[in-house]
């Protein structure tokens, strides 16, 4: 028979344990993040790193609903996400636009591209120099919106579903860093 000494040692440190989150290049992400009222979970984290040296640039992390290893499933549906990079280097605005134009080239059908510029154009404006420690989040709605924050501060919202759809494809859909897909994936 446990002791309540000893039954409360354990459920602080379950407890604990659980509220701590996961901890990748010395960066918490919490086990759970709520938006439109609703708590999700974390599905996976992923390092992504950059040119042949493999340097690191930022620690994603991607909050769905519920956990799943099939992107294709989360991109269809019409549920909340939230995807947070933290920065774990410095990246000018000039890198950052060319990473998501070069990034959406590669996820989005060449067709479909023309459709979407100006979203990608309004996306691109909100870009600034980013420093490590920095964050980038975004929010995608049910609604089909996706909100972007930066260094904490909201820049702004996009409202077109298959913008929204289309940016959360480019870490999914012939990715440029497949370990970094896998991760958010939880592989």
């Amino acid at each position: 028979m446990l002791s309540i000494t000893r039954f409360l040692a354990i459920f602080i440190f379950l407890f604990g344990a659980v509220a701590q989150g996961t901890l990748v290049e010395g960066i918490n992400f919490a086990p759970t993040h709520s938006i439109e009222e609703q708590v999700l979970v974390l599905n996976g984290v992923g390092i992504r790193k950059a040119t042949f040296l493999n340097i690191k640039v930022y620690v994603a992390g991607l909050y769905l609903i519920e956990k799943s290893s099939d992107a294709n499933s989360f991109l269809s549906d019409n549920k909340p996400k939230w995807l947070t990079m933290n920065f774990v280097r410095s990246v000018g605005k000039s890198d950052l636009t060319k990473a998501w134009d070069e990034g959406f080239q590669a996820a989005v059908p060449s067709d479909k591209l023309p459709s979407l510029q100006a979203d990608r154009a309004q996306l691109n404006a909100w870009m600034e120099d980013l420093k490590s420690g920095d964050t980038m989040n975004f929010t995608f709605t049910a609604e089909g919106t996706v909100e972007v924050e930066i260094k904490g501060q909201l820049k702004g919202k996009i409202q077109n579903a298959e913008f929204a759809k289309s940016l959360l494809s480019v870490w999914f859909i012939k990715p440029r860093d497949k370990g970094l897909s896998q991760g958010l994936l939880g592989l």
